[in-house]
């Protein structure tokens, strides 16, 4: 090896691991979170790892370890998507440094620990499964690790390397089932290899076996009574899903890693002319076996316990990696740097794989959040989704009330009760994905809730319709209303709650009569200096952001109007909520008609006020 390669080697490995940080940090926080992302969140917010084990990860369909380290990061950090998608990436960050060591140990060249850890961080799927706050980046890590602890232990079998491995096999199953697969064809390398030496191997898989065993009832339970029929989501065997799993795994174009790899497992076996299978790498043989037996075991198990996935399947990307490395060293130094910036090119402008689709989750939470007061109930019939709405809530504010009925309605089956969750309550939001499962609408009327809100719909998410809803308890005939603008508008019910950044304001509102024009409700903070000190403080639109315009209001019905008025750059002191009703007579508003409200002392009023508030 040249001595200046030695002297640059190392500048080399800490380009690869910008060039991987820039990848994966660059819009870290810029998509949604989706329903997986949201449940370990959720998982995660325990008050102490028994509840996380307990009560979230036994009773789903992966091993404990990263949910555990992420309820450690957050002891430390804060809860920004942003922090905790972080963690993922200093994970991956690791992964790359030990894919390096990795293709360093496997083939004896740091040149083929630079390309190896170069191929890892910039594929596409370790990228994608990177931006998500998941335990595949963990997958990976213990993968390479497993890979390079036993080769070490594979050269010279000492005490301390077979507790290394062991140690790190062990890793590799407490974080991914999946790494089983990859301990078996290590196994089975092995059992081929070392016929005649296979003590202190059966040693170090008897001792990863033993590390592992704490975990094997709950194992046993998520197979048996959690998931009976397999994963929900599991792909079919089918050749559109191996298509798709080989431009997943692989990369574009598939055939180029393909035949990277190919030269990676036989590039060695070609001599004078001819190919002498004896001359093959055993390490390319063994990342050759690691490959095809963990996919083929994969697609076996699909048959009888569907669990196929390209997320479970990524524990193959390590070893394919470090394989087409191998491959490409074997090249000369100009091909090589030729298909280097063919990779390059290839890692930055195409794409094999993208993250999933996302629901507009953080527009939905918004909206609830600015048109919720302390007297309203979120009804969460989200699915699975229904924990990235949570966490969005709860990073806007802490001042609003949700129940997961869905969620309970399935698991307490006939004791679930909505009578018992909505007694006392007046005041519904009810989100829903869907109408797939169960129609919760049908409900609410006969426990007295009337809908006072037309449909709020977003873009369908995976062909399932988003929509929100609003429901309220109306007032008895003869509870007369708290004030009347004009002749035409009666307010029966004004909520009002300070949230961190801004005042929600919730009103009920029945018209007198039909209305035949479109009418703005303005609702404003008051300085006590008198003035309104900042637009953002004040917000005139139609009812409900215009969602309820008045044009379309019966007379006699109740309909729910709200407006959310930014407080941030206030400053401390007493506000009057103010209330206002107008409309314009000509096109550009110069000239309005303000409806008087009843509580006006003189004719000079033009608003009235609701209530008086004092922002700290």
């Amino acid at each position: 090896m040249p001595f200046g390669f030695l002297r640059w080697h190392w500048i080399l490995v800490l380009a690869v691991l910008l060039l991987t940080a820039t990848l994966q940090i660059v819009d870290l926080d810029k998509i949604s979170l989706w329903a997986d992302e949201g449940w370990t969140i959720a998982a995660t917010l325990e008050d102490n790892p028994v509840d996380v084990l307990t009560e979230w990860v036994s009773i789903d369909v992966h091993p404990p370890l990263f949910f555990l380290e992420l309820y450690v990061w957050r002891q430390f950090t804060g809860d920004t998507i942003f922090e905790m998608r972080y963690f993922s990436v200093l994970i991956t960050l690791l992964a790359t440094a030990v894919m390096y060591k990795t293709g360093q140990s496997l083939f004896n060249s740091k040149l083929a620990g630079i390309l190896a850890a170069f191929i890892f961080g910039v594929h596409d799927l370790v990228n994608v499964l990177t931006q998500e706050v998941r335990h595949y980046p963990q997958q990976q890590l213990t993968v390479a690790l497993t890979l390079w602890m036993f080769w070490r232990y594979y050269k010279r079998p000492t005490r301390e390397r077979g507790i290394a491995f062991t140690v790190a096999g062990a890793l590799l199953i407490w974080s991914h089932y999946w790494g089983g697969l990859v301990l078996i064809s290590i196994a089975i390398f092995t059992l081929i290899t070392r016929r005649q030496q296979l003590k202190p191997y059966l040693l170090s898989f008897a001792g990863i076996g033993l590390l592992f065993a704490p975990w094997l009832p709950a194992l046993y339970a998520q197979i048996t009574y959690e998931r009976p029929d397999g994963l929900p989501h599991a792909l079919e065997n089918s050749w559109l899903v191996y298509k798709t799993l080989a431009f997943q795994i692989m990369g574009i174009p598939e055939f180029f890693w393909l035949a990277l790899a190919a030269f990676g497992l036989v590039g060695t076996a070609f001599t004078a002319n001819r190919f002498d299978w004896t001359k093959i790498n055993p390490a390319s043989g063994l990342l050759f076996l690691i490959i095809v037996i963990t996919t083929g075991l994969s697609i076996g198990f699909n048959e009888f316990y569907p669990t196929l996935s390209f997320r479970s399947l990524a524990v193959v990307i390590p070893p394919l990696a470090a394989l087409a490395a191998f491959g490409l060293m074997l090249f000369r130094p100009r091909e090589r740097l030729v298909l280097v910036i063919f990779v390059i090119v290839q890692s930055l402008f195409t794409t094999s794989a993208k993250p999933v689709e996302r629901a507009p989750w953080p527009d939905v939470s918004r909206f609830l959040a600015q048109h919720s007061t302390e007297e309203d109930v979120i009804l969460f019939e989200l699915d699975t989704d229904e924990y990235n709405v949570e966490y969005y809530l709860n990073q806007q504010t802490d001042r609003v009330t949700f129940e997961h009925t869905e969620t309970d309605r399935e698991r307490l089956g006939s004791d679930y009760n909505l009578q018992d969750v909505l007694r006392g309550e007046d005041s519904v939001w009810m989100a829903k994905l869907d109408w797939y499962y169960y129609d919760i609408r049908s409900d609410l009327t006969q426990l007295g809730f009337t809908q006072v809100s037309p449909v709020i719909a977003w873009d369908s998410y995976l062909g399932r319709p988003i929509e929100v809803i609003r429901y309220e308890r109306l007032p008895d005939e003869d509870v007369e209303p708290v004030l009347t603008v004009g002749e035409s508008f009666a307010l029966y019910r004004s909520d009002i709650t300070i949230h961190p950044e801004w005042v929600t304001v919730n009103l009920l509102w029945q018209p007198q009569e039909n209305l035949d024009d479109f009418y703005t409700v303005s609702v404003f903070l008051l300085h006590e200096s008198g003035q309104i000190l900042t637009p953002e403080s004040q917000h005139d639109s139609y009812p409900l952001d215009g969602k309820s315009p008045t044009i379309d209001w019966t007379a006699r019905q109740f309909y729910f109007d709200s407006h959310a008025l930014m407080t941030e750059d206030l400053p401390a002191g007493q506000y009057k909520v103010g209330l206002k009703i107008y409309r314009p007579l000509n096109g550009d508003y110069s000239n309005l008609e303000i409806l008087a409200p009843s509580d006006c002392a003189d004719e000079a009023c033009t608003y009235a006020i609701l209530e008086v508030l004092t922002l700290e």
